[in-house]
């Protein structure tokens, strides 16, 4: 998988500042299968890896913390400035968010990779990886500097 490849190598440079990646897509896309191999690219066991729709986060342990924030049941961005999600998102680590559209607004605040998901059958996806991070940590998992996030 091009992301966990790519999270792999950013990792292995040391992750100057927490890593974000907001997953966007309807019900039974995918997100939770990504978060799963995200986490397994950072030495979290998969199989320990299930979705926080009914606690909001989870946290596992690997080479580096991975949190795990499911926002299907939130329907106020303002909720989560209620349950310490802005303080979550800024430590040290990676953080997955899934239904991560009901971010709202707040989405922009971050710099983040946004993996957009689309179903296209029972069996097919789409799915687009918009990098939003300034210098752009994809194209720099490809060896190109850039001064403006890719989009």
């Amino acid at each position: 998988m091009l992301l966990g490849s790519c999270l792999l190598e950013t990792l292995g440079q040391g992750l100057p500042r927490p890593l974000i990646i907001a997953l966007i897509g309807p019900l039974g896309a995918g997100k939770t299968v990504m978060t799963s191999a995200l986490a397994g690219a950072c030495g979290v066991d998969r199989a320990a890896v299930a979705s926080p729709t009914f606690v909001l986060e989870r946290i596992y342990a690997g080479r580096v913390p991975v949190r795990h924030f499911d926002l299907y049941r939130i329907e106020d961005p303002g909720q989560l400035l209620e349950t310490g999600f802005e303080e979550e998102v800024e430590k040290p680590g990676v953080t997955v968010v899934e239904w991560a559209e009901r971010l709202g607004g707040l989405l922009a605040m971050y710099e983040r990779i946004e993996v957009h998901f689309e179903i296209l059958t029972e069996e097919t996806r789409r799915i687009v990886v918009k990098d939003f991070y300034n210098p752009s940590i994809i194209a720099g998992c490809f060896g190109v500097e850039t001064d403006v996030a890719a989009h």
